[in-house]
């Protein structure tokens, strides 16, 4: 019972320390809003793949779950606080509970992982860099835009989403699994197309839901798929990124070019309208 508790004195700690030393940075530099939340998605994410190695059972990580969000809605909802540490997550303009979303997925995936550290730690690694990286990226270099049901995204975010999302789990099931060399690439490949497709149509923050244990369940379904198997789901999933980005970039219609006769004529009918609804 005392390494539980510990453990979790150990990340509350954590987190309070990354909060208040992102506002200190804050009040100092007046970075973008957008810069602060990234790096406090970052920090929360690197402290949150400690877990598997912090806690044996599922207990100690929902309940720090819920202190975790239980301090993010007080930080919201008391004005004294907000004032003090609130910025750093309520600072952005768009309406977004990304970060209760994060404290959340992060419990029910480790819950759903139980002691598989590989579906647990690779979700999250995906989650912590990809999102963070593309985000950032988008916000600096991103010049190609595309509607989303939450706004605006940039190509280049989410292209760089989608070699940080491929890395996260390349790298991780190369070298410490013993899946191949070439089943790691094809489950990498489809992971990382299918979780940026998630994250290009998330709205209010919910791809801090949806990325996990989206990744945790695509991932427990590739792993148990042959060579053939994976190259047939990298086909079809190429093809659906394909088929949205062609729908997401296609050029707009040309507008119908109007001749000057045609021009009077128009001008001529708006005017005759008018003269009717005056006479009415």
């Amino acid at each position: 019972m005392l390494r539980p508790l510990i453990g979790m004195s150990f990340v509350f700690a954590i987190f309070g320390m990354l909060l208040m030393a992102l506002r200190r940075y804050q009040r100092r530099c007046e970075p973008h809003p957008e810069i602060v939340r990234k790096l406090m998605h970052l920090g929360m994410g690197l402290v949150t793949l400690s877990l598997p190695w912090l806690f044996a059972e599922a207990w100690p990580v929902l309940a720090l779950a819920a202190l975790v969000i239980t301090l993010l809605i007080a930080l919201r909802v008391s004005h004294r606080l907000r004032q003090a540490l609130g910025r750093v997550l309520c600072g952005v303009e768009r309406r977004s509970l990304g970060e209760i979303y994060f404290a959340a997925s992060a419990a029910i995936l480790f819950a759903l992982a139980k002691d598989d550290v590989i579906l647990f730690c690779v979700p999250m690694l995906i989650l912590t860099l990809a999102d963070a990286a593309g985000a950032l990226i988008g916000l600096r270099y991103g010049k190609r835009r595309y509607r989303t049901p939450d706004g605006e995204k940039s190509l280049e975010g989410s292209i760089t989403f989608f070699v940080v999302a491929f890395l996260s789990a390349h790298v991780p099931l190369l070298l410490t699994t013993d899946v191949g060399r070439v089943e790691s690439l094809l489950i990498a490949a489809t992971l990382g197309l299918l979780l940026t497709l998630v994250e290009a149509m998330a709205w209010r923050g919910l791809d801090n839901l949806f990325i996990p244990l989206g990744g945790f369940v695509l991932l427990s379904s590739l792993l148990m798929m042959d060579t053939e198997a994976l190259t047939k789901s990298l086909a079809v999933t190429a093809l659906l990124v394909g088929a949205t980005a062609a729908m997401k970039f296609r050029p707009a219609l040309p507008k119908p070019v109007l001749t000057q006769s045609r021009r009077a004529e128009i001008h001529a009918d708006e005017g005759g309208k008018d003269d009717a609804a005056c006479a009415y």
